[in-house]
This record gives structure tokens, sequence and C-alpha cells, in this order.
């Protein structure tokens, strides 16, 4: 049996996303070992459009968002893990959601059979209000994860968690990670 991939989205070393990622793949039955987007080059998408005809990226090999959607393609489930930035994901994850359209062309022609394996997000604000604090990012990684045949089955959505070191600090918060993965059935 495969292994889920548990994927810390931040720029940042040391920060809440990172902690919550190692948090969740410590939870797991069988512990995993967690990655950190920031470790892997992702060039953006420059929208020339050349993989709507072959559904390759003309950036394939110059980057590791090949290699990264390698890793979706092998997982069992996936666990992503990321900071707010302005109501969104940080510039490096989007970029590679971006990338995604490659995946996307194929899988319009190709759909996938089967039910679709689980994701787990875990989305970590600095701001302890704002009514659509999350809004932007979820229909976003929801419609992302699809491409590779991932539903979203469960969230955990954290504000006022702003230090590095926030989510250690709070226990019910660093219990609601932990609980979603012991849950998660991995």
């Amino acid at each position: 049996m495969s292994s889920p991939l548990v994927l810390s989205l931040s720029p940042r070393a040391g920060g809440n996303s990172e902690a919550a990622a190692r948090l969740f793949a410590a939870s797991l039955a069988r512990p995993v070992a967690a990655h950190f987007l920031r470790d892997y080059e992702i060039l953006p998408c420059t929208g020339c459009g050349r993989c709507a005809g072959s559904g390759r990226c003309v950036l394939a090999g110059r980057d590791h968002a090949e290699e990264l959607f390698s890793m979706l393609k092998a997982a069992s489930g996936v666990a992503l893990c990321a900071p707010v930035y302005f109501y969104h994901l940080p510039a490096q994850a989007k970029a590679w959601v971006d990338r995604a359209q490659s995946r996307y062309v194929v899988r319009r022609e190709h759909p996938c059979a089967g039910p679709p394996l689980p994701a787990w997000i875990t989305l970590i604000a600095g701001r302890p209000r704002g009514e659509k604090l999350f809004a932007g990012i979820l229909p976003t990684l929801r419609y992302f994860l699809e491409v590779f045949h991932f539903q979203i089955v469960d969230t955990v959505l954290l504000r006022d968690l702003d230090g590095p070191s926030d989510l250690a600090r709070d226990a019910a918060a660093a219990e609601a990670v932990a609980r979603m993965a012991r849950m998660s059935g991995f």
C-alpha cells in the first residue's frame, strides 16, 4: 500500500505550516516523512498555451513541478498544510497549482476511473478574523486536487496563529491537526 503525501506549502522554514505538516505526518498510524514545497524550484506558468495541444508543459524538466506531480500521482492520499497570504496561497504554491494546467488538459481527455483518493487540508492564518479568510484557497485546492483524482475529505482551518511557534503553543489547534491525521485511516 502506498503512503499519503504530506506537504507544507509555506515558503518559510520553521513556521506553523511546517509544524502542521510534521505533526500530521507523525500522527498517522504509520508515520511518513513530511515534504516542504520550499525545497523545490517551481517556475511560474507563462500562459503560453502550448500544453493545450500536447498536455506537456514547455517548462517540464527545468524545475521540480513534474517531480511533485509524480509524487502526487504515486500517493494514496495527500495532506496539504498552507499559510494564508492575503487571503490565498503563497506565491510558490500558487505557481505550482497554475503549472497543473498541463495535467488538466490530459485529465479532460482521459478522466480517472474509480473513486477519488482522500485529501486533507490544514490552512493557517495569522489573522484572528475575516469572514472570507479561507474562501479563495479552498476552491483553488479543490479544483487543483481534482486534476490528480483527489477529493478533500476534511479540513482544519486555524486562525490567529502568526508567530512561528504558535501552533505548538495552541494545544487545541495542534490536536485538531493530529486528530485529522488519526482519522485519515493511514
